[in-house]
């Protein structure tokens, strides 16, 4: 599943292309990924000037002229980057023709959603999704994560999923995070001290960033798939020694997410 650091990639690699271009043509091959608003999304889109391309969370924004176009990918959404005549994939359900190239929205679980919101709608649009601080927002402190916890007797990998606290962590990350900071992923939030919480927020930025190098874990806009799975200190590597102490990593399940982690790093 795309995670912030997917979603980030995907911007950067976007705003390269397609600032300052118009989009010539719009096709629409599955009318639930507009929510069945096909002829409104096309007339909403179709001749306007892409000025800018943004992020929040897992989210992806293309603002119009008029209005703005937002994304978000779900479960295997993704976009690539083709020549204008290029054929249309039987999993390209939306695809948008600038000059001399297109770009095909591909979605193989069909979860995926664009919609077209006026601009005076953008900060409402995200304020009714709940969503938390972005990992590198100066807000985002040890005591901030400590008022947060404080009525969670949860699960910390429970919490670091939840997008109103710390938006964009899903569970490859969760896991990563949790490794770096040597938290156990089953341990209570409510009774993680201040220092950890300061340890999460620090790995975080640690673990977005070198992901961010090697342009995450997904297929880009190139088709070629991002690298950083080859750094991942546990996740996806049950039975396998741990890079640090040698312990065997395990994998469980917190709440309904598989998890792994080191029981030598991560005790309890």
């Amino acid at each position: 599943m795309p995670e912030l650091v997917e979603v980030e990639t995907t911007k950067r690699d976007l705003s390269k292309l397609i600032i300052g271009r118009r989009i010539n043509k719009v096709e629409v091959y599955l009318d639930k990924i507009v929510y069945n608003e096909k002829q409104k999304f096309i007339k909403d889109v179709t001749g306007k000037d892409v000025l800018d391309v943004k992020r929040r969370g897992k989210w992806l924004i293309f603002e119009l002229n008029d209005k703005y176009l937002i994304i978000h990918f779900r479960m295997e959404g993704r976009f690539y980057y083709l020549d204008k005549n290029a054929k249309v994939d039987k999993h390209d359900y939306v695809v948008f023709y600038f000059d001399n190239f297109s770009l095909h929205y591909n979605d193989p679980r069909l979860f995926g959603k664009m919609q077209v919101i006026n601009k005076e709608d953008y900060d409402k649009f995200f304020m009714d999704k709940k969503l938390g601080l972005e990992y590198d927002d100066t807000r985002l402190t040890s005591s901030y994560l400590k008022e947060k916890f404080k009525k969670h007797h949860t699960q910390i990998k429970k919490l670091l999923l939840d997008q109103s606290i710390i938006t964009g962590i899903g569970n490859i990350y969760a896991d990563e995070i949790l490794f770096k900071s040597k938290i156990n992923p089953k341990a209570y939030a409510d009774k993680i001290s201040k220092n950890k919480l300061q340890s999460i927020i620090d790995n975080t930025k640690l673990v977005f960033e070198e992901s961010l190098k090697h342009k995450g874990t997904y297929p880009n806009i190139d088709g070629k798939r991002g690298t950083f799975e080859k750094y991942l200190k546990v996740h996806m590597r049950e039975g396998k020694a741990c890079y640090v102490c040698g312990k065997t990593i395990l994998k469980i399940k917190v709440g309904s997410r598989g998890t792994y982690y080191c029981p030598g790093c991560q005790k309890m």
